[in-house]
C-alpha cells in the first residue's frame, strides 16, 4: 500500500520527516546558531567582566589630581580604592546567592544598573564624601555582576574544550584588566580630565544594560532554600570598613587614641556579630561548619 502523496505536491516531505539524502539528520543550521549565541552572549559578559575588573585600578593614577580638584585630605584618598574594594569583597557571595535564586541575567542586569548610575554620579561628583560613597556603590554594582555573569559563562557551555576555551578567556580578560585600568587612568586624566575615569563606564554599561536581554539567557538554581543572607553581607563589609578606617588612621590620631580603640572596638563588634548571624542562619554566607572540617586519618 502507498503511502498518501503530500498536500503540497510530490516529492515534499509530509511534515516530522528527515529529507532523504547525504544530508540527512544533520541539523546544519540549528548548533551552529546555537554556537554563535553562546559566543555572542560570552563577549557582552566578558565586556562587563572588563570594565568591572578595570575599577579596581582605574583611580589608582588619578588620585593626587582628584585629591586636588576636591580638596581630599591626603589620608583619605586611599578610600577611592578601598571603599570599591571592601564593598565588593563585603557583598560578593551575596550577589552570587542572589543571582541563583532570583535569575543570573535579572542580577547581572541589576548590577549593571547600579555600577552605571553609580560611575556617572561619580564623574558629576562635587566632594570628597560623595565620591567615596559612589565608589562604594560601584563595588556593590561589581558584587552583583560578577558572580552572575560567571555562573551565566558555566551554565552557557558544558564541560569540555568550549567550555575550557571560555575561561582561559576568562581569566586572560581578569589579568589584563588590572593593567589596562592602570593606562586609561593615566591618559583619561592627562587628555580628557578624571571625572572620564567614571564616564568611561556609562556608554559601556548602558549598551550592555540594552544588549543583555537579547542575547544573554536567563538560568537559575532548581533547588535550594531560598533564603539570603543579606545581614550577614551587610555586617562584614561594616566591620571591614571601621577596621579598616580605625588602621588608617591610627598614624595621625595615635593608636592608643579614644578614636582608635572605639572604632576596633566597634568593628570587632560588628565581626562578632557576623559570626553570631552565620551560626544562626538558615542560608549563611559563610557556614562556619567548614572551619571544623578536619582531614581524615589514614
Amino acid at each position: 500500500m502507498k503511502n498518501a502523496p503530500s498536500p503540497a505536491g510530490d516529492g515534499v516531505p509530509l511534515v516530522g520527516t528527515r529529507p532523504a539524502g547525504p544530508t540527512a539528520g544533520l541539523a546544519a543550521s540549528g548548533p551552529p546558531q546555537r554556537a554563535s549565541q553562546r559566543w555572542k552572549a560570552f563577549a557582552l559578559l566578558v565586556v562587563t567582566y572588563f570594565i568591572a575588573i578595570v575599577d579596581f585600578t582605574i583611580v589608582n593614577v588619578a588620585l593626587t589630581t582628584i585629591g586636588r580638584e576636591l580638596r581630599f585630605p591626603e589620608s583619605d584618598l586611599q578610600w577611592l580604592v578601598t571603599a570599591y574594594g571592601l564593598t565588593f569583597a563585603g557583598f560578593l557571595l551575596l550577589g552570587g546567592r542572589a543571582a541563583d535564586l532570583l535569575g543570573r541575567r535579572r542580577v547581572l542586569m541589576a548590577g549593571l544598573a547600579v555600577f552605571t548610575a553609580a560611575s556617572l554620579a561619580g564623574g558629576l561628583a562635587t566632594s570628597d564624601i560623595f565620591l567615596i560613597v559612589m565608589r562604594g556603590i560601584q563595588g556593590l554594582g561589581t558584587a552583583l555582576v560578577l558572580p552572575a555573569a560567571l555562573s551565566i559563562v558555566t551554565n552557557m557551555f558544558s564541560e569540555g574544550a568550549e567550555r575550557n576555551k571560555a575561561l582561559g578567556i576568562w581569566g586572560g580578560v581578569g589579568a589584563l584588566g588590572g593593567t589596562v585600568g592602570l593606562l586609561a587612568g593615566g591618559i583619561l586624566t592627562t587628555y580628557a580630565g578624571w571625572r572620564y575615569i567614571f564616564f568611561f563606564n556609562v556608554p559601556i554599561g548602558a549598551a550592555a544594560l540594552a544588549l543583555a536581554p537579547k542575547v544573554v539567557p536567563e538560568s537559575r538554581a532548581r533547588s535550594g532554600p531560598r533564603r539570603y543572607d543579606a545581614f550577614g553581607a551587610v555586617s562584614i563589609t561594616a566591620a571591614l570598613l571601621v577596621l579598616v578606617y580605625a588602621i588608617s588612621q591610627a598614624p595621625q590620631v595615635g593608636w592608643t587614641a579614644t578614636q582608635t580603640v572605639a572604632l576596633l572596638a566597634a568593628g570587632g563588634a560588628l565581626f562578632a556579630l557576623f559570626l553570631i548571624v552565620e551560626a544562626r542562619v538558615e542560608a549563611p554566607l559563610l557556614p562556619l561548619r567548614l572551619f571544623r572540617l578536619g582531614t581524615s586519618k589514614s
